[in-house]
């Protein structure tokens, strides 16, 4: 019996053993890769949607005095700053608050903003919008603050 349990004890240690390994599998083929925006922001950020979604993604560039109107959006607006500076107004927060290059944007859904290049420069953005399927990028809305 004991050499019984030996030879099984043994049989298992050698199939651990010799099982296959899983391994990353390194890229194959040519692939380029073009990094649109990298930006951090102060937020957490969770996605979640109920049906359907579209992505749409938008590099945006703001001449001076270039100002979006107030407006909304179906659902989460994520933007990153990549050159230049904007003015941020929120209905929730009416003071404006700069965002430099690098620094990223989270707008909630249906929150009301203003977006504004008020410096001398032009101003660029990458900007990621997650929609409910079908829907409008954007609505027009009456502005939230002075």
């Amino acid at each position: 019996m004991k050499r019984l349990a030996a030879a099984s004890a043994a049989a298992l240690s050698l199939s651990i053993a010799v099982a296959p390994v899983a391994a990353a599998t390194p890229p194959d083929g040519d692939i380029e890769r073009t990094e649109l925006a990298t930006g951090t922001g102060d937020q957490p950020v969770q996605i979640q949607t109920t049906g359907p979604t579209t992505l749409y993604v938008q590099e945006l560039l703001l001449h001076p005095p270039a100002s979006s109107g107030w407006h909304t959006h179906p659902g989460v607006e994520h933007t990153v700053i990549t050159g230049g500076t904007v003015t941020l107004q929120t209905a929730d927060q009416c003071a404006p608050t700069p965002y430099l290059a690098g620094q990223a944007i989270v707008i909630p859904a249906g929150v009301p903003h203003v977006v504004r290049n008020d410096s001398p420069h032009d101003a660029n953005a990458v900007v990621t919008y997650t929609l409910p399927a079908d829907q409008p990028v954007r609505a027009d809305a009456p502005a939230a603050c002075p």
